[in-house]
Order: C-alpha cells, then structure tokens, then sequence
C-alpha cells in the first residue's frame, strides 16, 4: 500500500492506554503498518457538532480519530437520544460496516474538533490482511467494545445509580485517563449530563453521586472533565471485586 519516499508516523502519543492506537502500539507493529496507513487515507477534520458517522446510513468507510472527543448516540424506541459511549484520540469508528456492510448501528458526533484520517473498507480490510499486528489490534478493540456494552447492559438492569456511575467512570479512567503530574486520571470531554446520559440516569441524581464522590477526595469535578483523585477509592465504590495489588 505505501509508495516510496520517507515514512510518515502518527502524532506522538501517549495514546489513551484502551484505545486501539495504544493496542497497536504496545503490539510492536512495523513502521510499514503506520506508513501504509497514512499513505492510503485521507485527512479530515470535524468541527464541534458535525456528525461523523450517522445511524442508518449505509456508508462502509472508517474513522481513525487523531484528537479530540467524539460522542456515540442512537435513537432509542422513544424517539430519545441515548449515549452509548464516548471515543478518544487513538481510537476506531465505522469499523463494524467495514466489516459486515451493514447500516451504521449509532451516530458519531464530533464533542470537539476531531482530526482524523478516512480509510475506505478496501483499503481498511487490505491493512489488515498486510499486517496481522493491526488485524490482532482490531480484534481487541472490538472485544474492548463489546464487552463494555455488556456491562453497561447488566448495570442498568441490577445497579443502583451511584454504582453505575462509579462503574462508568472507572472505566473511562482505566481506558482513556491522561495521568497529571501529581498522578490522578483526568477523564476529559463529558459533561454531566452526558455522563447521566451513559449510565442511564437522571441529571440531577448524577450532581448528587457526583458530589458524594468528591467530598469523598475520590474525584474533583469540573467543567466538562473529571479528575480521578483515587482510582482505588472509586473502584471500592464500584461494588466490584478489589482491584488485583
């Protein structure tokens, strides 16, 4: 796939540590995998509100963001808007149609500028068949996804509020946390009401579990992020098995 001439990387990370860049990062990919990629996508750059990705639609391209936030939506039976997840710089959207030539299964929205690069499922599938480091890097993501559309499932159905939130977060912070100086995980580009939005709850009960966490020392919350102050002491609140020391 990649021409002559001298290779191109990706920015400098760190990536989010859950994000498929990461993955592929950690999985020790040859150069020629990033060169191959860039040399066969397309750049292009989302403003704050433009759809990415719509539900529905029957286009089979991918997304690899570079930056930025993204918000995952579907229109649930009601006719609401219902947040499935969120997407970080590092990480793949529009993969599933790639896969199965199926209609888009959510919409994509850009939550900032998000810098991209447009791979079309032929070049998409063909990266993966010339590098199995990126085909197993996939696969990982998607198990990544996968399995936390079925916790989410159970905890909707079996978790009070407060553990659904602790869930959440903790697992926004173990995947896309971007550790500060004085090493707490700051979980960037949610609002609260998007983060009630993901959990399945009201706003206002959301402000409340918020603000418990907080007097806690737990997490600091500001405007559209949250600072984990005690990963353990969110993991305890969990209600989950104790983290592995």
């Amino acid at each position: 796939m990649a021409g002559g001439g001298t290779r191109q990387r990706f920015p400098a990370g760190p990536w989010p540590h859950g994000s498929f860049l990461a993955v592929l990062a950690s999985a020790s990919a040859p150069d020629t995998a990033t060169a191959d990629l860039l040399s066969a996508s397309t750049p292009r750059t989302y403003d704050p509100h433009e759809i990415l990705l719509a539900e529905g639609d029957t286009g089979t391209f991918v997304l690899l963001l570079l930056s930025g936030v993204a918000k995952v939506t579907t229109v649930a039976p009601g006719g609401e808007t219902a947040l499935l997840a969120v997407r970080l710089g590092g990480d793949l959207v529009g993969e599933f149609a790639a896969f199965d030539n199926q209609p888009r299964s959510a919409t994509v929205t850009a939550a900032s500028r998000v810098h991209t690069r447009r791979l079309s499922q032929r070049t998409f599938l063909r990266w993966l068949n010339d590098h199995p480091a990126v085909a197993l890097a996939v696969g990982q993501s998607l198990v990544r996804k996968n399995r936390w559309s079925v916790r989410r499932r159970g905890d909707f159905s079996s978790c009070p509020v407060a553990t659904r939130v602790a869930r959440v977060l903790a697992d926004l912070a173990e995947d896309y946390g971007q550790r500060g100086g004085d090493g707490a995980l700051s979980i960037p580009g949610l609002t609260q009401a998007e983060l009630a939005g993901l959990v399945g709850a009201r706003e206002r009960s959301v402000h409340e579990v918020l603000g418990a966490l907080a007097a806690e020392r737990v997490i600091d919350v500001g405007y559209r992020r949250v600072t984990v102050r005690s990963l353990p002491g969110l993991h305890e609140a969990t209600e989950l098995p104790p983290m592995p020391t």
